[in-house]
C-alpha cells in the first residue's frame, strides 16, 4: 500500500518536477528569510520592551522616592495611588519583602525564586512566567538609603503585546509567502512549458520517423545549447542507425543470396539424378556433388555464426598470453599445404617475438584467413611473406602477396560482408565472402586493427596490429 501511495506521489513529468523543485526552493528561501526577519524583529521588540521597562522602573523610583526613603516603606507605598496601581514590589533583602502592589502579577514558586535570585545577583532584567503561563519581564532598580540598608524596586511588564505583534507579523508574512508561491507556481508552470516546448517538438518529430524513412533528420532549433546538443546527438544517432539498418538489410540480402547458391546447386544435382532414372552408376557422382555443396553451405553457416558472435562481443574466451610468432608459424605451415596446389611459396620473417593476450583459437583463424586470402589471389610461382615484429609498443603482423591487387575504389569496402570486387575478389576464387569480415571483427575484439595497402597488378599487404601484454598480464587498452 505504501509503495502504491509512493508511486502516486512520484512526479513523472519533467514539467511537474521543475515546477515542484522551483516552488520548493523558492518556498524554503522565503521561509528562511521570513524566519530571519521574525528573529531580528523579536530581538528588537524585546530590547525595546526591556529598555521601556527599565525607564519605567527608574521613573517610579524617582516619583516614589520620598516613600521609598521613609522608615515605614510598606505603609507609605500603600497610601500612594501610583504605587498601588503599578505592578511593583519592594525588597529590603532577598528574604524581606516590604511591599507588593495589588497590580503585581501572581507568580508560582519558581517565579518567586527567580525574583529573589535576581535581587541577590544584582540582575537588572529577568524573565519569569506568571500563573496561567503568562510571560513576564521584571526590571530591578537598587535604591540606596542613608544610614540603613538599601532596597530594590521591581517592576513587572507582560510580553503579550510583543508576542501579539510578532504573531501578526508572522501571519502577514505567511499570507505574503502563500500569495508569492501561488503566483510563482503559475509563472513557473508557464516557464517550464515554454522551456520544454522544444523537447515536445523533438519527441513529436522522432515519433514520425519510421524505419522506412530513416533519412529524415531533426531540423529543430531549440534555442539553447543543451537542447541543440541533444538534437545534434540524436541526428548523429539516426545517422548511425541508418548506416546499421542499411548494412543489416544488405547483409540479409547478401546472406540469402549466398545461401541460395549452394541450395540451388544441390537441387540441380538431385534433379539431374532423378532425370537419369536413378541408375546406380550415377549415385557416387551425385553424392560427391551434394557433399561439396553441403560443405560449402556448412562453411557459410559457420562463418555467419562466428560473425554474429563477434559483432555481439561474445567471441572471446578467457584471454591467455599468446606468442604471436609461434602462432603465425603454425598457421604458415597449414597455409603452405594450401599454397602448394597453386605453386605459391609461403615465407616467415620473425624479427621479434611479441606476446599478445586473447584467444589462440580465434587469432589462429584470423591469421589463416589473411594467409588464405593472400594465397587465393597470388599468381603461380609467386610468394606470400608473413612478417612479425614489434612497433611502437604493439605487435605487428604483416602478410604481403604479389597478386592482382585491389583497386582504390574497392579498398574501403573489402571488410564488408560478401563484398566481392572484380577481378580481385571474383567468386571463382572460392570462399564464403566473410573471411576478411571475420578477421576484422576478431582483430577489433582483441583491441587491434587491420590495415591494407594495395595496388592493381602489384599485390596487397595486410597489416595486423595488436596491443602487447603488459607486465601485469593485461592487454593495454583492452579490459
Amino acid at each position: 500500500m505504501f509503495s502504491a501511495i509512493q508511486r502516486r506521489l512520484r512526479l513523472s513529468s519533467v514539467r511537474a518536477r521543475l515546477t515542484f523543485w522551483y516552488l520548493l526552493t523558492l518556498g524554503t528561501t522565503l521561509v528562511l528569510f521570513g524566519s530571519f526577519v521574525l528573529l531580528i524583529r523579536a530581538r528588537t521588540l524585546y530590547r525595546e520592551l526591556d529598555a521601556d521597562l527599565e525607564v519605567r522602573a527608574h521613573q517610579l523610583a524617582g516619583d516614589l522616592r520620598t516613600s521609598l526613603l521613609a522608615l515605614d516603606v510598606g505603609e507609605r507605598l500603600a497610601a500612594e495611588p501610583r504605587a498601588v496601581e503599578a505592578p511593583l514590589t519592594v525588597w529590603e533583602s532577598p528574604d524581606t519583602l516590604l511591599f507588593r502592589s495589588p497590580a503585581f502579577p501572581t507568580l508560582d514558586w519558581a517565579g518567586e525564586r527567580t525574583l529573589t535570585t535576581a535581587i541577590r545577583d544584582h540582575r537588572s532584567i529577568v524573565g519569569v512566567v506568571g500563573r496561567g503561563g503568562v510571560p513576564l519581564r521584571m526590571a530591578s532598580v537598587a535604591i540606596g538609603r542613608p544610614g540603613t540598608e538599601g532596597i530594590v524596586l521591581q517592576v513587572a511588564a507582560s510580553t503579550l503585546p510583543a508576542r501579539q505583534t510578532l504573531w501578526q507579523l508572522a501571519l502577514a508574512m505567511l499570507a505574503s509567502i502563500s500569495i508569492v508561491l501561488i503566483m510563482a507556481s503559475y509563472g513557473s508552470g508557464v516557464t517550464a512549458r515554454r522551456a520544454l516546448a522544444p523537447v515536445d517538438a523533438i519527441v513529436d518529430r522522432v515519433r514520425r520517423i519510421q524505419a522506412s524513412r530513416l533519412g529524415d533528420r531533426l531540423d529543430i532549433q531549440a534555442g539553447s545549447d543543451e537542447l541543440d546538443r541533444l538534437v545534434s546527438m540524436l541526428n548523429q544517432m539516426l545517422d548511425r542507425i541508418e548506416v546499421s539498418m542499411r548494412s543489416a538489410r544488405r547483409f540479409a540480402a547478401d546472406a540469402s543470396h549466398e545461401l541460395q547458391t549452394p541450395i540451388a546447386a544441390m537441387r540441380g544435382v538431385i534433379e539431374a539424378g532423378l532425370r537419369n532414372g536413378g541408375r546406380g552408376a550415377d549415385y557416387p557422382r551425385v553424392a560427391a556433388d551434394l557433399l561439396i555443396e553441403i560443405e560449402r553451405l556448412s562453411d557459410l553457416v559457420r562463418d555467419l555464426r562466428l560473425l554474429a558472435l563477434a559483432e555481439a562481443g561474445h567471441l572471446l574466451e578467457p584471454p591467455v598470453p599468446i606468442d604471436l610468432a609461434a602462432l603465425a608459424g603454425e598457421c604458415c605451415e597449414i597455409a603452405q599445404a594450401i599454397a602448394e596446389e597453386k605453386q605459391v611459396a609461403v615465407t616467415v620473417d620473425v624479427r621479434d617475438r611479441p606476446v599478445v593476450s586473447g584467444s589462440a583459437l580465434h587469432l589462429r583463424r584470423l591469421v589463416l584467413n589473411l594467409a588464405q586470402n593472400a594465397i587465393r589471389y597470388s599468381r603461380p610461382d609467386s610468394s606470400v611473406c608473413v612478417s612479425i615484429r614489434t612497433l611502437d609498443g604493439r605487435a605487428v603482423l604483416g602478410i604481403q602477396d604479389h597478386g592482382c591487387g585491389i583497386g582504390a575504389d574497392d579498398l574501403p569496402h573489402i571488410f564488408e560482408p560478401f563484398y566481392r570486387a572484380d577481378p580481385a575478389r571474383a567468386r571463382d576464387t572460392g570462399g564464403t565472402g566473410l573471411g576478411l569480415t571475420i578477421a576484422d571483427q576478431i582483430a577489433r575484439v582483441h583491441g587491434g586493427s587491420i590495415t591494407v595497402t594495395s595496388a592493381l597488378d602489384q599485390g596487397s599487404t595486410f597489416t595486423l596490429s595488436l596491443p602487447l601484454v603488459s607486465k601485469s598480464g593485461n592487454t593495454p587498452g583492452n579490459a
